[in-house]
């Protein structure tokens, strides 16, 4: 049987990233993954759709060519989008590959499955670790009615050869409203059906009140507190019926209602690992009840965001090899979303510390108070900093805008640093620039925003 230091179940982001960092101390790593290297995350989620909202952003703002003194016009070419995609994932795909060939880790084709204390089977082998990282990731859920033929998720989208003219999506989560900006940019008619009373959960409510104006005005239709009942999948059109009994059709329709951890086929029970429909149970170490065994990712049942599950499989590796002192912080999470305009946070929001019954209090900054977003033409949105009302710490930050993606880094060293919203304030950031937004956020907790 081939030994390693380290076997790896799974090539995501909470796979080759603990894997790089495994080698890099020194030790033999293995990494199984049956599909391509990367995971969803790299192969069918995060880098497709956001290259695919690049070009959605470049031809939207092509629209508004004349309010820039510009003229002219761009069109798009759907084969061309998605060519360009594959080739953004197919260089990253061989970037990773060449770094874990470089560092010495071997990977393996095949699906991992725990066979006993140790040990993995792959295709008909068995390899054994003292160490084994289960980070298999997660699958779409199609629930219901939505796991009749023709029901497409997120995977199957990015494989389209042609765009449809109308699109239904079921979810108004990340995913949903996502894949609506996105195509609604590219002139399909979408309409997005979500069963909560509003779209985007978690996020504060001032927050997705400025997504939900947004996507209105790019002619999606909003369709909340109401959820599908019954699925008709036809030859060129997809029927749903509400459970208010409303009737909706278009030519395809996508459910994007989450994703499951993949808990399924791995050998868990046998092996005796705990574990839920919900993930894996893992202590904060991302240990689970198994001596040696870890989980990390989408399987761990925490988030479902591929930076989350680096950083769990990152304190992984710590607690294999290290000193143990890494840990993942869930009041210091950051996400972003990639609609139009963008929303991006760190920790939780308002609405969810005052439902903790922590006083908390907020500062703001409008993007039309400042310069830089004048003259982008990106006017809409907000910078909102949550303090401790105790002692003016910054515990979340939730900001909507353009480029928020990009900003939110000076966000997360104020939430993981416990730095006073105050002090922020006073520190000088250049002009004219969207970080600024945050500087007059903070200074509503001193003397007040200048330009508000």
């Amino acid at each position: 049987m081939d030994r390693y230091d380290l076997i790896i179940i799974g090539g995501g982001p909470a796979g080759y990233v603990p894997a790089i960092r495994a080698a890099q101390m020194g030790k033999r790593v293995a990494v199984l993954e049956e599909a391509e290297m990367g995971g969803t995350c790299l192969n069918r989620g995060c880098i497709p759709t956001k290259t695919l909202v690049s070009s959605a952003e470049l031809l939207r703002n092509a629209g508004n060519a004349r309010k820039f003194g510009l003229e002219g016009v761009l069109t798009f070419s759907w084969e061309m989008l998605r060519k360009r995609m594959e080739t953004v994932v197919t260089r990253l795909r061989k970037g990773i590959e060449s770094r874990l060939d470089g560092l010495g880790v071997e990977t393996i084709a095949g699906h991992g499955e725990l066979v006993g204390t140790g040990e993995v089977k792959v295709g008909g082998s068995i390899i054994r670790s003292d160490k084994v990282l289960l980070s298999p990731g997660s699958r779409p859920l199609r629930p219901g009615p939505f796991s009749a033929a023709g029901v497409l998720t997120s995977r199957e989208v990015l494989s389209w050869s042609t765009l449809p003219e109308s699109l239904i999506i079921v979810g108004g989560g990340v995913i949903g409203c996502e894949f609506a900006s996105i195509f609604s940019a590219l002139g399909v008619k979408v309409t997005v059906v979500e069963l909560l009373p509003s779209i985007l959960p978690g996020v504060d409510s001032d927050v997705k009140l400025v997504v939900e104006r947004a996507l209105k005005r790019a002619g999606v239709r909003l369709i909340t507190g109401n959820g599908a009942g019954e699925v008709g999948i036809h030859p060129g059109k997809a029927d749903v019926t509400l459970a208010d009994g409303t009737c909706l059709s278009s030519e395809r329709l996508l459910v994007s209602v989450g994703r499951s951890a993949r808990v399924d086929d791995l050998g868990l029970g046998p092996a005796g690992v705990d574990f839920t429909a919900a993930g894996i149970r893992t202590d904060a170490d991302q240990l689970t009840n198994i001596e040696g065994v870890y989980a990390a990712g989408d399987a761990a049942g925490k988030w479902q965001l591929a930076h989350a599950g680096s950083a769990q499989a990152l304190a992984a590796v710590d607690h294999m090899f290290g000193e143990g002192k890494r840990k993942v912080d869930p009041d210091a999470m950051p996400g972003c979303i990639f609609t139009c305009p963008e929303i991006a946070t760190v920790g939780p929001g308002q609405d969810e510390w005052e439902e903790r019954g922590v006083p908390v209090v907020a500062g703001i900054s409008r993007y039309i108070a400042s310069g830089k977003a004048v003259g982008m033409n990106e006017t809409e949105g907000f910078v909102k900093l949550i303090a401790r009302k105790s002692d003016g710490v910054i515990v979340g930050v939730q900001m909507v805008g353009a480029h928020a993606s990009s900003l939110v880094g000076e966000a997360v060293l104020a939430v993981n640093l416990g730095v006073r919203a105050s002090d922020i304030g006073r520190m000088i950031h250049p002009h004219p620039t969207l970080a600024e937004l945050f500087m007059e956020a903070s200074e509503a907790f001193g003397e007040g925003s200048i330009h508000g």
